[in-house]
């Protein structure tokens, strides 16, 4: 294969990176706008607070099933491995969430998503952050069931809905850890 041919070639599978990592970000924000759709509608049927708990159920039961990928490092008390498979498999190879493990010891661990595709896509709907931060706390419910799922114990210390907040930051701590 000459240089020219090897160069097209790498301009090509950077563009269809793009073009994956777009895809996958216009998938996100897809499940943002069906989230603020699902939860007016759930408002007017059942009201607020019943739409809010079915909300997080429902997607706390997605977390759930994510955990799996975490509970042997989190039974071994590994928060190491932890913070590392939460980075490494994040959404378009960490580009839409941009995470990073902030502290490390043994029984403590701070992630961090610098990024949320989720809250831009509300934001971009308008909606006052009053209301991002609504369901930004709702859409959070696949964290805890990931990582409650795992047997850690977790705590967020901002959430990128919330006013003033550019990012989430995810507490974790091992069931000893208290």
């Amino acid at each position: 294969m000459s240089g020219t041919d090897e160069t097209r070639e790498r301009a090509d599978c950077r563009d269809l990176l793009e073009e994956s990592r777009a895809e996958t970000r216009a998938a996100f924000e897809n499940r943002a706008v069906v989230y603020f759709h699902m939860y007016n509608e759930l408002k007017q049927e059942f009201g607020r607070d019943e739409a809010i708990a079915v909300m997080k159920r429902a997607i706390r039961r997605r977390g759930v099933q994510i955990s799996e990928a975490y509970r042997e490092a989190a039974e071994a008390g590994d928060l190491e491995a932890v913070g590392r498979i939460f980075c490494e498999t994040s959404a378009s190879q960490g580009e839409l969430f941009r995470p990073d493990v902030k502290e490390l010891s043994e029984d403590h661990l701070v992630l961090s998503m610098e990024a949320c595709p989720l809250c831009d896509a509300w934001e971009s709907l308008g909606l006052a952050q009053d209301e991002v931060d609504l369901l930004c706390e709702i859409a959070a419910a696949v964290d805890e069931g990931t990582f409650e799922g795992a047997g850690l114990e977790l705590t967020f210390l901002e959430r990128r809905g919330h006013p003033g907040s550019t990012r989430c930051l995810l507490e974790l701590r091992t069931a000893s850890g208290d």
